[in-house]
């Protein structure tokens, strides 16, 4: 399971908890209603009449998800049969975690949990109808009322009898006091049943698709023409147009009746009245007559009726003439056009509020992430504003193009690093996490937090990303050092950690103390480039080869990899464990002897290229900025195969002289505080380093270890006969060098690819020589033995001797 759900499940099921364990009471405890006078009416402010009862106005019960299946029982049955079936429904129909109340003629109020099951409406009255029963559902599912497929500002009432209510009804000119009693103790009840269990125990549904659901929701909005001011929309000439056209083939009345039961004159003026375009306007107003059919007192009181429309102006009521009385105009041609008027006013107000909503950018130093979103969301924090959720996801996540779509960058918290990290997903990976955030606040719908990104999609999107950049259009992984450059240094706080560097890893050797000093300078002062050169360590156990690079490890926190054991975390497709790193440690790899030439040579090319691509399983592939500067740690002699042209690598020996001594560990270790990583980042980034350039590498007698167990049988002959190849030797005699077990066809070509092939004239006689190229030389001739001179005179000799062998055997011949 995706390590974010892992970590949203237990927090959801917290929020949950949270509701469903609080008491009936507690939940409609704001939701209270005072009635008067023993009637089911509800006090009004500043009314000063007996309060007998109390409703539950179930609007008004904040978690939304309260709700009451109403049984009612047939009130012609006897109390006996009524108080029989009542006790089967309890015992047979209902689990016994539900809040039951006795309603005042014998059924039953249960109270439930709706758990996110979708009612076609608030009040579900006769869901089902039986002979003796009856059963509604009262549920929130809209808080507003609607008027004419209209969403109003008003709040709907949805109201029930709370227990311990009285009210007073007369029959057959009796008065008596009915009364709403708990059956249960009802007042207390938590965990209360879902709607889904009790309705599938009986294998009965009325839930509605939730897409069905968003659209009577879409279809109450776009009707709404009311503005945030509290003024009416304008219409457009589009629509304006559309309802003359449509206004045809009418029976227009005098008297104005509602506008779903009949057409009336003076609803049809005010809809004129309304059109502000004067020819639009013009035209509908001889429609009237010519392709409407008007009633005898339509006709009579035409001339008042335009006087009263014109005082009452308002367009959309001709949008409701269409939608009741001319059905299929207003389906195919209206309700488009409102559906277009709607969507053009919600970007625009989308725009708007782009321009109003804080840009954030992603802060790894600050702890907000996804769950912060998540538990935002579910204490409904946000009350469906999809700005404020855009405003929260902004610090959180942004989307940059990639080769094979939308790459997704997100801040998650890293439990085994212990802070916030950077990570890449798929679109598919992040739509998964945020479908699971909804915001139902006020019931409405469900929105999740998708919703919020795809309105603001274009405040997410970043046009590329980089390690480092000071462009805002463009991604920045890199944000800041943990540790915080000082006026000045003092050296007291770094004296040991840095004899550590020259006794132990630079072996006393001042030159290679300098280039590692430089080397990491040069790394923290020049952020996002390579040294493209690699540090090698090589050194028995115990030495303090970890303590060293643990230390520039911490410098660099979050942007260094301590412990990369295997080669293939670097060259292999899924070398996530160097993405976005400054610095790697590669830590007694395995596989690292072992590995074929085409693993050196990507390792080669990682030192020095300056991107990579990162292929991860269920992350898009990406190309990214190559930034690592490595460091290897090994014990092995022979740790990898270094050519004689080498110019990436620095071997250093390290040296054993603090090998298993704990107390001088202890010590150093235990220095190794806040203050003192202050102090060391001050000491590098204040380095001089204006002189230092990291390819001028210096020569070890380590490395030359190395190149000597690397060589080829090739550079084993041009090293054995250097001074040869250096002053030119004939091609004959090189070819009498040949390895045995080469062809000499491929012999010849790496002697050619090191040496060039000239003629040389010798005692009048041109011969065809080998010659070492000029950039060679230096090379092999770092690569000799200390006693090579001896060794190099007393083939000479042999060469010599060589010569004069062959001159005797020609003279011999002559």
């Amino acid at each position: 399971m995706d390590q974010f759900l892992e970590k949203l499940i237990p927090i959801a099921a917290q929020m949950k908890e949270e509701t469903v364990s609080k008491t009936i009471m507690e939940r409609v405890k704001n939701a209270m209603i005072n009635t008067v006078n023993y009637t089911k009416i509800g006090q009004k402010e500043g009314e000063k009449k007996q309060v007998t009862s109390k409703l539950i106005d179930l609007t008004l019960v904040e978690d939304g998800d309260l709700c009451v299946i109403d049984l009612d029982i047939n009130k012609k049955l006897s109390i006996e049969e009524t108080d029989k079936i009542r006790q089967n429904i309890i015992d047979n129909m209902l689990p016994a975690n539900v809040g039951l109340v006795k309603t005042a003629h014998g059924g039953l109020h249960a109270y439930y949990n709706r758990d996110e099951y979708t009612l076609p409406s608030n009040r579900c009255v006769k869901c089902i109808v039986l002979d003796n029963i009856e059963i509604d559902i009262f549920g929130q599912m809209y808080k507003y009322k609607e008027h004419g497929g209209m969403e109003q500002k008003k709040l709907v009432q949805n109201r029930v009898v709370s227990p311990s209510s009285s009210f007073r009804e007369t029959k057959n000119n009796k008065r008596e006091t009915l009364k709403y009693e708990a059956v249960n103790d009802w007042a207390n009840m938590t965990h209360l049943a879902s709607l889904r269990e009790i309705l599938d125990s009986w294998n009965v549904n009325i839930e509605i698709p939730f897409k069905e659901y968003v659209d009577k929701v879409n279809m109450r909005e776009f009707g709404w023409q009311i503005t945030e001011e509290g003024t009416i929309d304008k219409m457009s000439d589009e629509i304006a147009q559309a309802c003359i056209n449509g206004l045809k083939n009418l029976e227009i009345h005098n008297y104005p009746q509602p506008i779903n039961m009949e057409v009336s004159l003076l609803s049809v003026f005010s809809g004129l009245y309304g059109i502000t375009n004067e020819q639009i306007r013009s035209e509908g107003m001889k429609n009237i007559r010519q392709y409407n059919k008007l009633t005898v007192n339509a006709e009579k009181n035409y001339g008042e009726a335009s006087f009263s429309g014109e005082r009452k102006p308002n367009p959309w009521i001709l949008t409701k003439i269409q939608r009741y009385h001319n059905k299929d105009y207003y389906e195919q041609i209206i309700k488009p056009l409102l559906k277009q008027n709607y969507d053009v006013k919600k970007q625009q107000k989308i725009s708007v509020t782009v321009q109003q909503i804080e840009k954030h950018e992603i802060d790894l130093k600050d702890p907000f992430t996804l769950i912060d979103v998540f538990s935002k969301a579910l204490n409904g924090k946000y009350e469906n504003k999809l700005e404020l959720v855009a405003q929260d996801l902004l610090k959180v996540i942004k989307v940059v193009p990639c080769q094979n779509g939308q790459c997704f960058i997100i801040k998650e918290y890293d439990c085994i690093a212990g802070k916030n990290t950077i990570k890449y997903k798929s679109k598919t990976a992040i739509y998964d996490q945020l479908h699971s955030i909804r915001l139902c606040q006020d019931g409405k719908k469900h929105i999740t937090v998708i919703d919020a990104l795809e309105q603001y999609h274009s405040l997410f999107e970043k046009i590329d990303m980089k390690f480092i950049s000071n462009n805002e259009c463009i991604f920045s992984i890199f944000q800041g050092f943990k540790y915080m450059q000082l006026d000045e240094v003092d050296q007291t706080k770094i004296e040991q950690f840095l004899g550590l560097v020259k006794d132990t890893i630079a072996s006393n050797d001042e030159l290679i103390q300098k280039y590692l000093l430089n080397w990491f300078s040069f790394i923290v002062q020049n952020i996002g480039k390579k040294t493209e050169t690699s540090i090698i360590l090589q050194g028995l156990q115990g030495i303090g080869k970890n303590v060293f690079t643990n230390v520039l490890c911490e410098l660099l926190a979050s942007y260094s990899s301590k412990n990369v054991t295997d080669i293939d975390d670097f060259v292999g497709k899924i070398n996530t464990a160097i993405e976005n790193k400054m610095i790697a440690i590669a830590n007694e790899m395995k596989n690292f002897r072992e590995s074929r030439m085409s693993n050196m040579d990507a390792l080669k090319s990682i030192i020095t290229e300056s991107s990579f691509e990162i292929n991860e399983k269920y992350v898009p592939k990406h190309e990214v900025e190559n930034v690592v500067n490595i460091i290897i740690v090994t014990n092995n002699i022979f740790p990898l195969k270094i050519e004689n042209s080498d110019r990436r690598y620095v071997v250093c020996k390290c040296n054993s002289v603090h090998r298993e001594d704990l107390a001088y560990f202890t010590t150093l270790c235990n220095s190794f505080d806040e203050d003192f990583y202050n102090n060391l980042f001050t000491f590098f980034m204040t380095r001089d380093i204006s002189q230092f350039n990291p390819r001028n590498i210096p020569m070890t007698q380590a490395k030359k270890d190395i190149i000597k167990a690397s060589i080829s049988p090739v550079d084993d002959v041009i090293i054995s006969h250097f001074k040869s190849f250096r002053d030119g030797v004939t091609c004959n005699i090189v070819e009498g060098w040949k390895p045995q077990e080469m062809k000499l066809k491929n012999y010849q070509l790496a002697i050619q690819n090191i040496c060039v092939r000239t003629q040389k004239q010798t005692d009048g006689v041109h011969k065809f020589i080998y010659k070492l190229k000029e950039e060679m030389i230096s090379i092999y001739e770092s690569m000799l033995d200390e006693d090579a001179d001896e060794i190099e005179q007393e083939k000479q000799r042999r060469i010599k001797r060589s010569y004069k062998s062959l001159a005797d055997a020609r003279n011999s011949y002559r």
